[in-house]
């Protein structure tokens, strides 16, 4: 019997990483039942009493009913984990109290709860700035959602803050993995230690949407030739360099270079030191 408890944990494990997955491929037609099975396997193995452990059971069955935009589900499982967090507050970390904050917060967006989102993506970016620090590139993702909310609010100005700082983190992260440049020691927030990216493949994927995506609202406020869609098409390309996409960084490249000018020389040395990163895979 001591053998059972282990291997269902294991078999839990499994159907986990497999919603997890599948979401992250936008399957959430197939994610959903993996998700709702994981959950039942969860509580029939901390029965009698909901654990902990079943938080972030409970979180990939919001996200998977939130993709499938189902609202109501998605805010009853949010409920559930939001109640295991009240009930375990010592336990309760800031990463997973980012993870609920943040599934809040989509849910809000898009229900056009604009306040509500609001509120929730900043308690995403403060319990993520407490984690990792404001300027991590896990904080980041915080100030991209909020920027969304904002500009679907009208408020431009507001969002295009909000973006900056989102290419400012992923542009001193990007400069130190990419291209060696290391970050002023200096910098609040600014990282220590040897360069490297905390995010996987998969993370670091959806991180070039969204650097797209701020590239295009840029350019469709101030125009395709401003400095600052030049940034984010920098940006955008180091971050396909860092995953080895070599046509698309080099288009990401030269539309850089096309907003910025031969006089604009620390912008254009950043650009042929990622062409020669470019030019060294191959």
């Amino acid at each position: 019997m001591e053998l059972v408890q282990p291997f269902k944990l294991a078999l839990l494990k499994l159907a986990s990483q497999e919603a997890a997955r599948l979401m992250a491929a936008g399957e959430y037609e197939l994610a959903l039942p993996v998700a709702l099975d994981a959950v039942q396997q969860g509580q029939a193995l901390f029965k009698p009493a909901p654990a902990l452990q079943l938080f972030p059971l409970y979180l990939l069955a919001a996200q998977a009913n939130l993709g499938l935009r189902r609202a109501k589900q998605c805010e009853d499982f949010l409920a559930l984990a939001s109640w295991l967090a009240m009930k375990e507050p010592g336990l309760t970390t800031s990463v997973m109290k980012s993870q609920l904050s943040r599934l809040y917060g989509q849910l809000y967006a898009f229900t056009s709860k604009h306040a509500e989102a609001l509120a929730a993506f900043a308690e995403d970016v403060y319990y993520c700035s407490l984690e990792y620090g404001p300027e991590d590139v896990r904080t980041s993702l915080g100030y991209y959602n909020m920027g969304k909310v904002f500009q679907a609010s009208g408020d431009l100005d507001k969002a295009a803050s909000c973006n900056d700082q989102v290419v400012a983190i992923w542009a001193a992260a990007l400069n130190a993995v990419v291209l060696g440049l290391q970050p002023q020691p200096d910098r609040p927030g600014a990282p220590s230690g040897a360069p490297s990216l905390p995010v996987g493949r998969l993370q670091l994927m959806e991180v070039v949407d969204m650097l797209s995506d701020i590239a295009r609202s840029r350019a469709a406020a101030l125009g395709a030739g401003h400095v600052t869609v030049g940034e984010a098409h920098l940006v955008t390309a180091l971050a396909l360099l860092q995953l080895e996409e070599r046509t698309r960084a080099g288009e990401e490249l030269e539309a850089a270079a096309a907003t910025f000018g031969s006089d604009d020389t620390e912008r254009m040395r950043l650009v042929e030191m990622a062409r020669m990163a470019l030019r060294a895979m191959g």
